[in-house]
This record gives C-alpha cells, sequence and structure tokens, in this order.
C-alpha cells in the first residue's frame, strides 16, 4: 500500500491521505500496428472495496479533492518504485483540482515527470466548470495532455469532447466488445474515427478481449491504440 508519510505535505493534507489504505496497478496501451507500449494507466486499488465504492463514499463525505491528491502523487510512487519510463496516463475527476502549492509540491517532488503526464479525465462525476478553468491551466502550464476515458458513457460525450478538447479520446469496452460481427458497432467507430481525425484526436480502444476484436481494430479502423485483457491484464 502507498506510505503517503514520506511526501513533504501539510499536515492537514497528510493525515487525510494516511486515511486512505489505496495502492495501484498498471495496463499498458499499445501502438495498434507494432505493439509497442506507449504508455500506462494507472489504476486505483483500494483495501476491502471497489474504486467506485471509495469514490462513492468520498464524494457523499464531499471529499473527492483527497482521491484527486492521492491518485496523481500515489500513482507516481508506484510509478517509480516499478521503474517505468512510459508516459503515463492518471485518472482525475472533472470537479476537482490540485491547488497551486499541491501542484508546485507535485513537480518538485516527481521533476522527472514533465511531459510524461496524460490526464485523463474519468465520465463518472459532475463537471465543475470553475475548477476544469483551473485544471486546463495546470494541464497546459506543465506540458500534460488530456484524455477522455470510456467515450460513450456517462458525460463523456461528444458535447464533452467538444468542451474538453482533448489529445486523446478512449473509446469504452461497450462500443468494442464484439465489433468484428456487429455492423452498427462497425458503423458508429467509422464516423467517429473520420471525425475525431479530422479535430486532430488521437483516439484509444478499450477493453480490447479477444483477438477477434483485435484484429478487426488493427486492419479495418484508423485507431491509433488499444488497451485490454488480450493484450495486458492490469498488474
Amino acid at each position: 500500500m502507498i506510505d503517503f508519510s514520506e511526501l513533504p505535505f501539510q499536515s492537514d493534507d497528510l493525515e487525510e491521505l494516511k486515511e486512505l489504505d489505496i495502492n495501484f496497478v498498471f495496463q499498458p496501451i499499445f501502438d495498434t500496428k507494432n505493439l509497442e507500449i506507449i504508455a500506462v494507466e494507472a489504476l486505483m486499488r483500494p483495501k476491502g472495496m471497489t474504486p467506485l465504492e471509495l469514490i462513492d463514499e468520498y464524494q457523499k463525505k464531499k471529499k473527492l479533492h483527497v482521491i484527486e491528491i492521492a491518485t496523481c502523487f500515489g500513482s507516481t510512487m508506484e510509478y517509480k518504485k516499478r521503474g517505468y519510463n512510459y508516459d503515463i496516463c492518471i485518472n482525475s475527476f472533472p470537479s476537482e483540482y490540485l491547488n497551486e502549492g499541491q501542484m508546485g509540491l507535485y513537480f518538485e517532488h516527481f521533476p522527472e515527470m514533465e511531459g510524461k503526464i496524460i490526464v485523463e479525465m474519468v465520465e463518472y462525476t459532475e463537471l465543475s466548470r470553475r475548477k476544469w478553468k483551473v485544471k486546463k491551466e495546470e494541464i497546459s502550464g506543465h506540458d500534460m495532455r488530456l484524455a477522455l476515458d470510456d467515450y460513450s458513457t456517462g458525460n463523456n460525450n461528444i458535447y464533452a469532447v467538444e468542451y474538453f478538447n482533448p489529445q486523446y479520446v478512449k473509446f469504452d469496452r461497450s462500443m468494442i466488445t464484439d465489433i468484428h460481427m456487429d455492423k452498427d458497432k462497425q458503423d458508429r467507430i467509422d464516423e467517429l474515427v473520420e471525425e475525431f481525425k479530422e479535430k486532430g484526436i488521437k483516439m484509444i480502444a478499450e477493453g480490447v478481449e479477444t483477438e477477434e476484436e483485435f484484429n478487426y481494430i488493427r486492419d479495418n479502423t484508423g485507431i491509433e491504440y488499444v488497451q485490454g485483457y488480450y493484450l495486458a491484464r492490469p498488474n
């Protein structure tokens, strides 16, 4: 489990973080054509509950900011412990951000992460336009990139693409499962690939779990990257 006590936080932040019993695993994201790893996604693993259960608990307590801080710092601590050098996708809430002091502390403690972070905007919390404005400035000011997670679920739809203007869109598993034999899914993906390419957005197919799904995506779509159990499970 992550030991946040080794970080130079102010006492209030540190006490809240120390209440969390979490760790992180990582799932690679591959180039569709040559299967080179281009990034890893950090996935939170709380003890004794699911990530969504922990998020729901902290949302009810109006403490989502604690999860935001823990995810950013904790995933990077585990990433460094493993000796990774890939880009890293870090899940983030559209309703939360690191304040100026916390962001400064992050890059003071992890200066080598400049240019490696992809902020992955999750779909299951509401948007705060005020907080997004701050987050957007942080992303552009620290050479970070933005990805929209689980496209087609929750709040992550074409309107979110227009609003957030991400560099990456991740197609949800629901759009990918059995795509090799589902004409409706094939047509929908074709439409989105064309639209996103016009916008200069790179695409990631999530939830690729079979050889047939992977082969179809590789041979019949312009999706640049793939992620899923067929290629690698979270570890």
